[in-house]
């Protein structure tokens, strides 16, 4: 039998459940369930597996938010799309350092995303704000493809000026995103697009570089910092929303 420490309730996880679901059922962060839970494999929960979750009445929630199917397909539309973003955005990268004959399909593809962050923004926040957003998102791309072009040609006067514009979408996103929920903080939305942009960089590099199984391991760290922002547009949504998703 698994032994939990004092601070600790021990919970067995129900069908359908994501470590995000119980994280906001209980009302404690996500990291926090990470670090007292290392055992389990967040991506693969298993019904009727046994965890700990943190017991101080600080960190409990005042509206606890229940596990739904409603809400479960919430989360994984944004997972899906913030997985698709890191994955089309590496092919992209890998095309142009290789010179691979598919990019301008890999392009095609990766520039599809946008749109569906916007159709997704658009159910909640209207037409509107949906192609602002999706507007925004295009050039976090374009601008992201233009760099690893510039880097490969070696021009550092053009990556310096493509790489501010690139930050300067950064907190254009944040704001837009800060200003249509309330549970969407500016701060924390800058830090984490922040954090995207320097592991896509890092990413760039690498493979410019040539430092594969860096590159390899670094993307487990660009999987999660993703999922990460996937699970922060679900929880304001859910938050802002509550009578949609709690019936």
């Amino acid at each position: 039998m698994q032994a939990f420490m004092r601070n600790m309730i021990p919970y067995t996880v129900k069908s359908g459940e994501t470590l995000f679901m119980i994280a906001n059922r209980f009302g404690v962060d996500i990291e926090q369930l990470r670090t007292v839970n290392p055992h389990i494999n967040e991506y693969n929960i298993i019904a009727g597996q046994l965890i700990g979750i943190p017991s101080k009445q600080e960190t409990l929630s005042l509206k606890p938010i229940p596990v739904n199917l409603i809400i479960l397909d919430l989360n994984n539309t944004f997972r899906m799309l913030w997985e698709q973003h890191i994955v089309w955005t590496r092919i992209v990268i890998s095309d142009i350092t290789s010179d691979m004959a598919e990019l301008n399909f890999a392009v095609a593809r990766l520039l599809r995303n946008p749109g569906d962050f916007g159709e997704q923004m658009a159910k909640y926040y209207g037409y509107d704000f949906g192609r602002k957003f999706a507007a925004l998102m295009h050039d976090h791309l374009s601008i992201a493809a233009e760099l690893v072009q510039t880097a490969k040609r070696g021009d550092n006067q053009k990556f310096d000026e493509l790489n501010r514009q690139w930050f300067k979408n950064a907190d254009d996103m944040a704001r837009v995103l800060a200003s249509v929920n309330p549970y969407w903080d500016f701060k924390a939305w800058q830090k984490m697009f922040y954090e995207h942009l320097n592991l896509v960089l890092k990413e760039a590099t690498q493979f410019l570089n040539n430092q594969l199984e860096a590159n390899v391991l670094l993307f487990d760290q660009m999987e999660r910092q993703a999922l990460e922002m996937a699970d922060t547009m679900t929880k304001g949504i859910i938050n802002q929303f509550p009578y949609q998703f709690c019936k």
